[in-house]
């Protein structure tokens, strides 16, 4: 990162690029990335879990179709669920997870989807990735989505090395990624679902964007 740019500028700088990137060629027609349904992102997390997109939209909006909400999921049995989830694999592990994370909704909170990031973390299966992009989605609360790829983003932009064994995990880089957010609503959640289960080759293309454009910005 050049040292001739602020902290404000270097800001600035990767907000728009991460917004150009992601019109240019982010996953924007997901159907977990346009709604304002609780469930549907969870549901759509957890079936992402080891395997590939083009595979859950063959089967979430049936699944969403069948389950609309934690109560109807929690009335079928495993077996209607592995039905419809099998061609995603591991359906048994799967369907006990979905399960579990239906009744607990059910059973606390009414099977509805909290909007609070602590009540979301008590959900079985629930990090703070996924409890932050419900409440971007679902809460309009724009929490900082902060995976592995974009920390190595965040890292090599701003210059900064995590101490944690988990780098995701870092409040300053958590803090530095909700700096960079934009103000305006729409544009603030664009930036922060930029496509986040990128593949590598994309991300360092992206990577190797931004810092082209920080150097000529810096001439």
């Amino acid at each position: 990162m050049p040292e001739s740019l602020t902290e404000n500028e270097k800001i600035r700088l990767f907000r728009e690029k991460i917004i150009k990137w992601y019109k240019e060629e982010g996953e924007r027609d997901l159907p977990w990335r346009n709604t304002g349904s609780g469930w549907a992102v969870l549901v759509a997390s957890f079936l992402l879990r080891k395997t590939t997109v083009a595979q859950v939209l063959k089967v979430y909006e049936a699944f969403l179709k069948k389950f609309p909400g934690p109560n109807d999921l929690l009335a079928a049995s495993e077996e209607e669920i592995k039905e419809i989830i099998k061609p995603l694999g591991i359906e048994h592990q799967r369907a006990r997870q979905l399960k579990e994370l239906a009744q607990t909704l059910s059973q606390k909170y009414g099977g509805k989807i909290p909007c609070a990031k602590d009540e979301l973390k008590k959900l079985p299966g629930v990090g703070d990735y996924i409890a932050a992009e419900v409440l971007l989605s679902a809460c309009n609360q724009p929490k900082p989505l902060l995976d592995r790829n974009m920390i190595r983003v965040v890292q090599r932009v701003f210059g900064i090395k995590s101490t944690k064994r988990r780098p995701h995990t870092d409040t300053g880089a958590v803090a530095l990624r909700g700096k960079a957010s934009p103000n305006q609503p729409g544009r603030r959640k664009k930036f922060q679902l930029r496509s986040p289960r990128l593949r590598e080759k994309n991300m360092h293309r992206k990577k190797s964007k931004v810092h082209r454009m920080l150097s000529k910005r810096s001439m």
